[in-house]
């Protein structure tokens, strides 16, 4: 059963699905569509053109869906934020619409987002993600499953996060942080393999072993980025995680973080 709070402002056009629970002083707009067995809590907003999966738990004073902070953004443009299942939202978390004409900002699924973090627009968030208290991501930043963005913690636009990645308290980047890797300071250093979060996502020892060598070879070696990656081609089994992280580098535009307080090294 549907629960909506008498001082709550939900417009008529809103489609709210079963068993979605909406509190005190919340504000749901014209163009918001809410999943089954949602809670929003006291004095949260959703605006804009925004698809709320299923199982989401919003804690007061949330905004989802306000327009972008770009000043390229013209009011009133139909751009979406897009969000999946089994997500918390903690108290003060903000995300933004797209900011072009049939854009996106996308949340996938069973992501935790600390107080106070922000997901800025069309940046595209996988799943099981925490953002802690705090972090920001800004436009256009895709971060991949199952990473960390610690405290304070702030993501440059355009950049990229490899899957199982750490950004750790108060670090600022503004290349891309590759997958399995931990990144501290601003740009830099890699300070190694994630292995807790390696070995607590279930891989083998072997993967991380070769993780480990990924981390030996790219970072600990005096060759530019080029060789270092042809160092990997040629030395290591190219099984899925090595080949993600190659094809991740590869596909940088950004740069990558490198193992010193600078950008990537030369290619």
């Amino acid at each position: 059963m549907t629960v909506i709070h008498p001082t709550a402002i939900v417009s008529k056009d809103a489609e709210i699905a079963e068993d979605v629970h909406i509190g005190e002083y919340c504000i749901i707009g014209p163009d918001v569509k809410i999943g089954a067995g949602t809670v929003i809590e006291t004095h949260s907003v959703v605006r804009g053109y925004s698809r709320i999966g299923e199982r989401n738990h919003i804690y007061p004073h949330v905004v989802l869906g306000g327009d972008p902070q770009d000043l390229g953004y013209k009011p009133g443009t139909r751009s979406f934020l897009i969000i999946g299942n089994d997500n918390v939202f903690r108290e003060g978390f903000t995300a933004n619409v797209g900011t072009k004409p049939e854009t996106e900002t996308v949340i996938g699924n069973g992501n935790f987002f600390m107080s106070n973090s922000h997901i800025a627009h069309n940046c595209k968030i996988g799943n099981k993600i925490i953002m802690a208290n705090c972090s920001l991501a800004a436009g256009y930043v895709e971060i991949n499953d199952s990473c960390l963005i610690s405290g304070i913690a702030a993501i440059h636009q355009f950049c990229r996060v490899g899957r199982l990645a750490v950004l750790s308290g108060c670090s600022a980047i503004s290349v891309d942080l590759p997958p399995f890797m931990i990144g501290h300071g601003r740009n830099g250093p890699a300070q190694g393999p994630n292995v807790i979060g390696l070995q607590r996502s279930g891989m083998s020892n072997e993967t991380i072993r070769s993780i480990k060598d990924i981390y030996k070879i790219f970072y600990r070696g005096t060759n530019t980025v080029k060789s270092s990656i042809e160092q990997i081609k040629n030395e290591l089994q190219m099984i899925p995680e090595v080949k993600e992280f190659v094809d991740f580098v590869e596909s940088s535009k950004r740069g990558v973080l490198s193992a010193k307080n600078c950008n990537m090294r030369q290619y």
